[in-house]
């Protein structure tokens, strides 16, 4: 397993998801989308778009108490590539959109004590990697 991170402006959210579900064959709805992102209760686990299958997933905090939020994105070894691929091309998409210095890499955080997920788990007081998918 590999686990990507990065932080993106919400405005590409449904893009972002689309790409990555689709590459990753993942089953997920707009509406699960919209219920993350229409969440007005700041310590509500509701805020975070957790989309599972099998030990892979993307996970989103929406929480709207700023309007970047975190994704995470696990994957078997075989996704890897493709995975990475498509969050490397929106978060330059978006940094040049802002002016900001292009990223030149991401890199697997699996495993890592100090990461974006375990940062979200703790807050939501939830354990994602323990819900069933499908």
């Amino acid at each position: 397993m590999v686990q990507y991170e990065m932080f993106f402006t919400n405005e590409y959210i449904e893009e972002i998801v689309t790409d990555l579900a689709n590459a990753m064959q993942i089953n997920f709805s707009l509406q699960d989308v919209d219920r993350a992102m229409q969440e007005r209760d700041k310590h509500s686990v509701n805020n975070v778009l957790f989309l599972k299958k099998g030990e892979q997933f993307i996970c989103i905090d929406c929480n709207d108490k700023d309007w970047i939020f975190p994704l995470v994105v696990r994957c078997d070894e075989q996704e890897k590539e493709k995975v990475k691929e498509i969050m490397m091309k929106w978060d330059n998409l978006i940094r040049a959109e802002y002016n900001q210095k292009l990223t030149s890499d991401i890199y697997d955080v699996y495993g890592k004590e100090d990461n974006f997920l375990k940062q979200i788990e703790d807050y939501y007081n939830v354990a994602f990697c323990s819900i069933g998918g499908t």
